[in-house]
């Protein structure tokens, strides 16, 4: 009996832009289509632009001789916090105006296919574990540096959601009390200290307090456009004040893998978005301070490596998470 081969569609819902992947089981891209997410426009239109996008991905698929009937499902890899039993997006900060928006049921409707709904960073997580830096492992630790942190658990080869959806929160764990204050108003967040916005407020604030750096001659001391990628630029020129703020920010993203790998026991931790783009200049403090910080039995053969999916890696777990609902993975 011959086996009809199945196909699912993934969506990374960014503040920016829309990524959607028409894929086969086995993980292989057939189409991709990218475009903007139009929050300004509001609601309504970024939800017409998933809706084209998807229905993009669909036609070409035809065109190569994909029929309609052997799609799985949508997956669509939002930020939140969200509830993914409902497909309910409670509150997503890049995303104005959207409060209690009921994703999947206005997608199902307008798509006529079922649709399902996973938190972007869970989403990134699953896309890595099921073909990307943490395929063949089933315990993993994904954290996303860029303008936050964020974070996707793998325990026993599932997602951990937690009781309210809200499991993973990694840049919001509080690793030095009453310090600088996090976008979330709790003082300490590993956000506030090892995120890209984290790594430039350290950075101005140091200027500001007399600490000599060249970023003050490459930005005419216009102290505002200095960037994450800037200060990593400079460390390279090896600049003192930049280098010591990525040994500092890999210091913290340290004691933040120790604390996970403590209490969670992964074989692997994966580090993604746009800060990786460092490399060893960022990786090799974090190791060696994950390393100092975390119980040598824990991280025994722990491997800290950085996320092989880049931009696709949202919408790849969000094709994933169609492949676990429906029972295929």
């Amino acid at each position: 009996m011959k086996i009809t081969p199945y196909h699912i569609i993934g969506v990374d819902l960014g503040g920016t832009n829309i990524v959607s992947l028409f894929i086969n089981e086995k993980g292989k891209v057939i189409v991709r289509d990218k475009r903007e997410t139009l929050t300004e426009k509001g609601k309504e239109k970024t939800i017409n632009q998933i809706v084209e996008s998807v229905k993009t991905v669909i036609e070409r698929g035809k065109k190569k001789g994909i029929s309609f009937k052997s799609i799985l499902g949508i997956g669509i890899g939002s930020p939140g916090p969200l509830n993914t039993r409902k497909g309910l997006i409670y509150f997503a900060p890049n995303l104005p105006g959207w409060e209690n928006v009921p994703l999947q049921n206005i997608l199902k409707k307008k798509l006529k296919m079922p649709v399902f709904l996973e938190n972007d960073a869970n989403a990134a997580a699953l896309g890595e574990w099921w073909i990307g830096a943490g395929k063949d492992v089933n315990n993993l630790v994904l954290f996303t540096l860029g303008t936050g942190i964020g974070g996707g658990i793998i325990i026993n080869g599932e997602v951990v959601h937690g009781f309210r959806d809200t499991a993973a929160e990694i840049g919001h764990m509080i690793i030095h009390e009453e310090g600088l204050l996090c976008n979330c108003g709790t003082k300490g967040c590993l956000e506030a200290y090892a995120s890209a916005t984290g790594v430039v407020k350290r950075t101005i604030s140091a200027i500001k307090d007399g600490r000599k750096s060249i970023l003050t001659e490459i930005t005419n001391n216009h102290l505002k456009e200095i960037t994450c990628k800037m200060v990593y630029e400079t460390a390279k020129k090896e600049d003192e004040l930049c280098k010591w703020i990525v040994e500092e920010t890999g210091r913290y993203l340290g004691i933040g893998i120790a604390n996970m790998v403590n209490i969670l026991n992964p074989e692997i931790v994966i580090l993604a978005g746009g800060m990786i783009e460092a490399k060893d200049l960022l990786f090799n403090p974090v190791i060696k301070y994950a390393q100092k910080y975390a119980l040598k039995s824990a991280i025994e053969k722990v491997k800290i490596v950085p996320a092989s999916l880049g931009d696709d890696a949202g919408a790849t777990g969000a094709a994933a998470t169609v492949l676990k609902r429906r029972g295929k993975l």
